[in-house]
C-alpha cells in the first residue's frame, strides 16, 4: 500500500507518480532527480503490478443498447476520423483506494502535423539497428505483454450520443499454439463530450473481464510478423491493392496495429520501423515524454485521408534501445460528432509497459 511519503521522509510519492504519469505536461520544468525517477518508476511498476489498483464500482448496468465504432486508422474503408474506440489505459493512480486521475481529456503529447522527412528515417533506422542488436526480455514459450491505454467512446440510443473517455489496463499472454488469453480492466469511465441526451455507456462485460481467443490466421498474427521488411511491405501492398484502399494509408495503418499488440520481438520492431520508414510522409517529431513519463524519441505519420471530418495524425514513440513505447494518435480538430472542444484532441493512446517471454500463460516474470 502506497503511503503520502516513504520511509526516508523525502520524497513525497505522490508528486513524483503523477509526474511520470503527467500528460499535460511531459516533460517537467523542473525534471525530476535521478533518485525520485528511480523511485517514481518503482511506485508506478508497483502500481500497475498490485490488484488491489483496480476500480471499485456498482454493479453492471445492462439493456441499453449501444453501438460502438471499432478501433483503426482512417483508410479508404473507414472513411471518417475513428468516432468510438473501446481502447485501453492508465490515467488513474490510486492510494488508500482513494482516485487521483489525469486530465479527463489529457494534452496531446504532439501535435506537429509536418516535419523533416530525413531526419525521420534517420531516426527510425537507428532504431531499428538498436533493436536488430537487442533481445527479448525473459524466456519461455509465452508471450506476455502489459499495455496500458486511453481512448474516447461513442455508446448511441435512440438517436442521442454521448462520448466518454475510457481508461483501461490489459494483461495479454499469447501461448505458443497461437491462442491468446487476456485479462482486462476499467479503470476509470467519464462523460468527456457536451450533454446532448444520449446514454452513459455502461461497464461492459465484453471491454472487461477474462478473455480466451483461439489462433488468428498467421497473416494476421502480430507475433508472426516476419523480420525481412521487404515481405511486409509486399503482403500489406497486395492486401491494399487488392481491396482498393489506399496504400501508404494501409500499410501505415498495420504497422501500427502491430507495433501496438507489444506481441513483437525485437527483431519484429526493427522490420516494421524499416517498413514505416518507406511511407513518403513520416516526419520527425523529436524526443518528447510519453504519458508515463518515459523519455523517447516521436516520429509522426499522416493516418486520414480526404474522406475525414478530421486530420488524423499517430506518433510512435520509442525509447533510446529503439524499443516500442506509445502509440498516440490526436485528431485536428475531433470529428463534430463527438461534440469535444475545437482543439487538437488525443483520440486514443496505447503504451507498451511490459513485454517478455514467459513460462506459463498467468506468469508475470
Amino acid at each position: 500500500m502506497m503511503s503520502d511519503r516513504d520511509d526516508r521522509g523525502d520524497i513525497d510519492d505522490l508528486v513524483v507518480v503523477r509526474e511520470l504519469l503527467s500528460a499535460s505536461n511531459p516533460v517537467a520544468d523542473a525534471p525530476l532527480s535521478a533518485v525520485e525517477q528511480r523511485r517514481g518508476e518503482d511506485l508506478l511498476a508497483l502500481l500497475l503490478a498490485d490488484p488491489s489498483a483496480r476500480s471499485h464500482r456498482p454493479g453492471r448496468r445492462r439493456g441499453r443498447a449501444v453501438v460502438r465504432g471499432r478501433r483503426g486508422v482512417l483508410t479508404a474503408a473507414a472513411t471518417v476520423l475513428v468516432l468510438a474506440s473501446a481502447l485501453l489505459g492508465l490515467t488513474v493512480v490510486r492510494t488508500h483506494d482513494q482516485a487521483t486521475a489525469l486530465p479527463l481529456l489529457p494534452e496531446p503529447l504532439l501535435t506537429a502535423t509536418t516535419g523533416d522527412h530525413d531526419r525521420a528515417v534517420a531516426a527510425l533506422s537507428e532504431a531499428a539497428r538498436r533493436q536488430r542488436e537487442s533481445a527479448q526480455a525473459g524466456s519461455g514459450t509465452v508471450i506476455y505483454v502489459r499495455t496500458q491505454s486511453y481512448g474516447l467512446d461513442v455508446a448511441v440510443a435512440r438517436h442521442k450520443a454521448t462520448t466518454t473517455a475510457r481508461t483501461t489496463i490489459t494483461d495479454l499472454w499469447r501461448g505458443n499454439d497461437g491462442a491468446v488469453h487476456s485479462e482486462r480492466y476499467i479503470q476509470q469511465i467519464d462523460r468527456a463530450g457536451a450533454d446532448i441526451g444520449g446514454p452513459t455507456p455502461p461497464d461492459d462485460d465484453w471491454i472487461e473481464g477474462r478473455s480466451d481467443r483461439p489462433p488468428v490466421p498467421p497473416e494476421y498474427d502480430p507475433a508472426l510478423t516476419p523480420t525481412d521488411p521487404s515481405q511486409i511491405l509486399a503482403r500489406l501492398k497486395a492486401y491494399a491493392v487488392a481491396r482498393g484502399y489506399p496504400v501508404d494509408l494501409w500499410v501505415t495503418s498495420e504497422v501500427l496495429r502491430f507495433l501496438s499488440t507489444g506481441l513483437t520481438n525485437p527483431a519484429q520492431n526493427a522490420a516494421l520501423y524499416e517498413v514505416l520508414a518507406q511511407i513518403p510522409a513520416v516526419f520527425d517529431a523529436g524526443p518528447t515524454r510519453d504519458h508515463a513519463g518515459r523519455p523517447g524519441h516521436a516520429v509522426g505519420l499522416v493516418v486520414s485521408d480526404k474522406s475525414s471530418l478530421s486530420l488524423g495524425v499517430a506518433y510512435v514513440i520509442f525509447s533510446d534501445t529503439g524499443a516500442p513505447l506509445t502509440i498516440e494518435q490526436v485528431g485536428t480538430p475531433p470529428p463534430p460528432g463527438l461534440h469535444l472542444p475545437n482543439v487538437p484532441t488525443i483520440m486514443d493512446y496505447i503504451e507498451i509497459i511490459t513485454t517478455r517471454r514467459v513460462p506459463t500463460v498467468g506468469a508475470t516474470k
